[in-house]
């Protein structure tokens, strides 16, 4: 069985994507499909920060929590089972460490924009250090 692991985030490149995903691997026995999310880590600083940072957390949780789950309803409206995947920490590190264990890493293409051709953007990143295969998908 080959493992598919698809990293999502919060872009429309990244929903269309899933769709490509779904249409290209989804009826596929032989598949198995984790989409994983990595929520940066809160940075707050001074007393007043501090007293804000479980209202913070709370809220970063909860968008990372929507935003698997309206990732997954993509998949489990056309019948897909997948598994889902919520770590915290540097995207890039994290999903390269995450993906390992799997036969194909799938992502989105990073959106154009000035500041993405003037720095190194994590699609960047990921196709040049991943240890598996990589498809960038449109």
């Amino acid at each position: 069985m080959k493992k598919i692991l698809f990293a999502v985030d919060d872009t429309k490149a990244c929903q269309k994507a899933a769709e490509f995903v779904v249409n290209f691997f989804g009826d596929r026995e032989d598949c198995a499909i984790t989409i994983i999310h990595v929520k940066t880590p809160i940075m707050l600083y001074g007393e007043a920060a501090l007293a804000a940072y479980e209202d913070i957390e709370k809220k970063e949780n909860e968008e990372s929590d929507r935003l698997l789950e309206d990732f997954s309803v993509i998949f489990t409206n056309k019948g897909v089972n997948i598994k889902q995947e919520l770590l915290e920490g540097e995207a890039v590190s994290e999903v390269l460490n995450y993906a390992k264990d799997f036969d194909l890493l799938v992502i989105g293409q990073s959106e154009e924009s000035f500041w993405n051709k003037i720095f190194s953007t994590n699609q960047n990143d990921l196709s040049q250090k991943s240890p598996i295969s990589i498809l960038i998908a449109k």
